[in-house]
């Protein structure tokens, strides 16, 4: 038999047989991009630390994100971040709700910036005067308040008392930084690593690495703690208070962190997140200054992020403090 492939042989074959060789190779495409989706390594939540930015600000900028990408490598973080990513949500418009309730849904999220002024949403006319009934932090309470943690230290279940009784299960007392049981941290990384089948840390060589590394993660924790503490006390920053009320329930608790109660303390957080506040001058004209005055940041609690692993907000917060005062 004369299998000898020629021009007119080949060419008699495709006129009848591309829509079948098309066929098998879509499906060998396909096939292949769902294997590798399949086997692809997934981001957990804990490894991405997303920030959101409130619609009520200016867009981000350009010094956040330089700020925000170099923190992946100047230690901002423990090893357990290696993703950064932002949702601005100045630029989403009347879709906002839906963007953001989709991202916290799957637990995207770990900080917000959002300021302590009126929310126009809330205005009413009172005696020929603009009144407000509410401020953005109540307002995004009232929606969000499920996802959102309390930063009280002394309300059990809140995110400082929590983290303060973490590390004293590691410490007995945190504000001893000799007394770390280094062992214990170590068990239970490579517990941890276990459980997740954790491909970072496959091999005995690369578990002990990990451990080391879990334990400086521990010791960042600590560190970060102590230096919010020593911020609040200065009144670098403060917390705020956060109330709403209607006929079906009350809220109530610290449920922001102002970053800019004092402007001349904190003022350079500007350079990272501000709003315009508008004003009259001596002439009757409307002045728009851009200010950083009462910026707050809210930190998210999102289900699927480890217990372990979500006091990286703290960790970039202290920094973000640190570089405004450095200014």
């Amino acid at each position: 038999m004369n299998a000898k492939i020629t021009k007119k042989r080949l060419a008699h074959m495709l006129s009848y047989d591309w829509l079948k060789i098309v066929a098998i190779a879509v499906g060998l495409i396909l096939f292949w991009n769902l294997i590798f989706t399949m086997t692809a390594t997934r981001v957990r939540p804990s490894q991405q630390f997303t920030v959101f930015n409130h619609q009520a600000n200016y867009s981000l900028s350009d010094e956040f994100y330089d700020d925000l990408s170099a923190s992946l490598d100047d230690g901002t973080f423990s090893y357990e971040v290696i993703e950064s990513t932002t949702n601005d949500l100045t630029t989403a418009e009347s879709y906002v709700h839906d963007m953001l309730s989709s991202r916290l849904e799957t637990d995207e999220g770990d900080v917000m910036f959002i300021p302590k002024i009126p929310d126009p949403s809330t205005a009413k006319e009172e005696e020929g005067k603009t009144v407000y009934d509410a401020n953005y932090l109540q307002t995004f309470l009232r929606r969000y308040r499920f996802f959102l943690a309390d930063l009280d230290p002394d309300k059990e279940g809140g995110y400082f008392y929590e983290l303060k009784a973490y590390l004293n299960g590691y410490y007995g007392d945190y504000k001893n930084a000799e007394s770390l049981d280094e062992e214990r941290v170590k068990a239970d990384f490579i517990a941890r690593a276990k459980k997740n089948k954790d491909k970072r840390f496959k091999t005995e060589e690369q578990l002990a690495d990990g451990a080391q590394k879990d334990v400086e993660r521990i010791q960042k924790y600590r560190d970060a703690l102590l230096k919010f503490e020593g911020f609040l006390e200065s009144g670098l920053v403060a917390f705020e208070q956060v109330e709403i009320e209607s006929a079906q329930y009350k809220y109530s608790g610290k449920f922001a962190l102002n970053l800019c109660p004092n402007e001349d303390t904190m003022g350079e957080l500007k350079k990272y997140a501000s709003y315009g506040e508008t004003g009259v001058d001596e002439e009757g004209k409307e002045t728009l200054r851009i200010t950083a005055k009462d910026m707050c940041v809210m930190f998210f609690n999102l289900k699927g992020v480890e217990e372990s692993f979500e006091y990286e907000s703290l960790l970039y917060v202290v920094h973000l403090i640190e570089e405004c005062v450095a200014a």
